[in-house]
């Protein structure tokens, strides 16, 4: 479980101003005690609470400013385990009710609003883009250094990898040193970006690194020693990422075999 100062420091509200730049554009809302009710409540049908007009506006602002397509998430997380509850398994967001179901229908998010005490909570809309799955990474830092790099779509195989595993390691490295490494006030952490026209790095979020988090093509038992030991900043990070297609079956397995063991 998180600890309360995790939850202030990757909350989304304490980091887009000083990442502005180098993100998609977001723009954050304060939930009301009215939403927030509705949003846990089981019998979301029965909840009549009045939504505060200012509430509203702001909202339909909003998605006004964001050209009528956004895609929203609270503090600290999507609600991706709510796909199945939107058009196309895209979490578009048109209205205020479509919030409230995938918020509602999402066990993360009720996981960050049953735990994240004291902080308040928000919802924030990022301007809607089209993100091909081989375009994102996570990026695992360790004492202020970028350790690890690993495709957030694993364990799928994509044959450019390889050829293109020289760049990706230079780029990130690169928007590491440039954007990320002064300005985030922890040690140990993962951000995940994802490569956008024209091929440049855009910064999607942060989280806390610890044996909950999802690291994908690495385990927490390779990365938890590192923890006590400083690196070497010259030494490139290591991109790893599946490098033959072994099937479908096969990479099922796999993945099946990694969560049972994480």
């Amino acid at each position: 479980m998180l600890e309360i100062q995790d939850f202030i420091d990757f909350s989304i509200t304490n980091w887009y101003e000083k990442f502005a730049n180098v993100t998609m554009r977001t723009i954050i809302i304060e939930l009301p005690e009215q939403l927030l009710r509705k949003i846990q409540s089981e019998e979301i049908d029965d909840t009549q609470e009045e939504i505060p007009v200012e509430f509203a506006d702001k909202f339909k602002n909003a998605l006004n400013a964001l050209s009528n397509r956004a895609f929203v998430r609270n503090n600290w997380h999507a609600p991706v385990d709510a796909r199945m509850f939107s058009f196309g398994n895209s979490l578009e967001v048109a209205t205020l009710d479509d919030v409230v179901t995938y918020f509602s229908s999402s066990a993360k998010i009720q996981e960050d609003f049953s735990n994240a005490k004291g902080v308040p909570f928000c919802m924030a809309l990022r301007k809607w883009t089209s993100i091909h799955p081989a375009a994102e990474f996570r990026c695992i830092v360790v004492n202020s250094t970028l350790r690890g790099i690993t495709p957030r779509d694993w364990p799928t195989y994509y044959e450019h990898f390889k050829e293109e595993g020289p760049r990706i390691i230079r780029e990130l490295s690169e928007f590491y040193d440039d954007h990320v490494k002064i300005q985030f006030p922890r040690k140990n952490y993962v951000f995940d970006v994802v490569f956008q026209h024209p091929d440049r790095p855009s910064l999607i979020d942060f989280e806390a690194l610890n044996a909950k988090t999802n690291l994908y093509a690495f385990a927490w038992n390779e990365i938890q020693p590192l923890l006590g030991k400083e690196a070497n900043d010259e030494v490139p990070p290591v991109f790893r990422y599946l490098e033959n297609d072994i099937g479908i079956m096969a990479r099922a397995d796999a993945l099946n075999t990694f969560s049972k063991s994480h």
